[in-house]
């Protein structure tokens, strides 16, 4: 793995503080940056020495940067290289962690310039908790990493990013189109989310002290970051509408079924998905 001289990290919470804790203790880089939008945000990720030194000055802090990671949430990825493409250096390749590409990328390839290089990356790794006290290096271990590719990559920038994500613990790393990626992620990660959070929001509170692990496991995902979730669903939101549609398919298929006692219906319903289940890989 090429070691950097200087990597910037835009984005200091809990995906970007764990980059910046898995870079520092693998030694992938001389100096890390950290770069956020408030002066405490910095402050928290120098007491967890998840960054070397940091800035709420963007274009400061990418200044002389060979790396760039952009760990915000997705509405605020293109803005952010919108302002800083005039400040990087020639070769410098740029990748963010954001769970929508599509418009992303396409946007992104119009702004730079030739010798400026963006690959699309996203770490399927996090947590319902946020903010860099809850960063840890091992976060993105034997994960699954997809980054995307398009005919302006470059094959050796997209090898470089391929390798940094290898080497902070993603142990697979897989090709996709943006295209491919936002419809399949819409699907298995979008969709998940939207379904935890009408759940809960389906339970009424008094009923809450009753709820134990089936209701706890299935809805651990409701408690990630709001601002973050809207700005997927503005982002995705034809794939995940198209989700959504299926989803209820499957729901009104239930409700029939159970609505007219149908338990052969019930049985191969609950059957399929057990063994669909059975079949994912952990």
């Amino acid at each position: 793995m090429k070691k950097f001289k200087r990597v910037a990290i835009i984005g200091v919470g809990l995906i970007g503080g764990s980059i910046g804790l898995a870079i520092k203790k693998n030694r992938l880089a001389d100096e890390v940056i950290g770069i956020g939008r408030h002066q405490n945000s910095i402050k928290k990720a120098l007491k967890f020495k998840a960054i070397d030194r940091g800035t709420i000055d963007v274009q400061e802090g990418v200044s002389g940067a060979e790396f760039v990671i952009i760990a915000t949430p997705v509405g605020a990825i293109v803005p952010v290289v919108r302002s800083i493409a005039s400040c990087l250096k020639a070769e410098t390749i740029i990748t963010d962690t954001g769970s929508t590409k599509k418009e992303i990328v396409r946007q992104i390839e119009n702004l730079l310039s030739p010798d400026i290089y963006f690959v699309g990356s996203h770490p399927m790794a996090g947590s319902e908790k946020h903010g860099v006290e809850s960063a840890k290096p091992e976060l993105f271990r034997d994960s699954v990493c997809l980054i995307t590719k398009t005919p302006h990559t470059k094959r050796g920038v997209l090898q470089i990013v391929s390798q940094f994500w290898n080497s902070i613990g993603c142990s697979r790393v897989r090709f996709l189109s943006p295209s491919d990626h936002d419809i399949i992620i819409a699907r298995v990660s979008h969709l998940p989310h939207i379904v935890a959070t009408a759940l809960v929001n389906s339970v009424d509170k008094k009923d809450l002290s009753f709820a134990s692990g089936g209701f706890k496991d299935t809805t651990r995902i409701a408690s990630s970051d709001p601002r973050m979730w809207v700005d997927i669903c503005m982002s995705n939101s034809k794939c995940i509408l198209k989700s959504l549609n299926k989803f209820n398919k499957g729901i009104e298929t239930l409700r029939k079924a159970i609505s007219v006692k149908d338990t052969k219906l019930l049985m191969a319903e609950f059957g399929r998905a057990k063994r669909m289940r059975e079949k994912l890989i952990v």
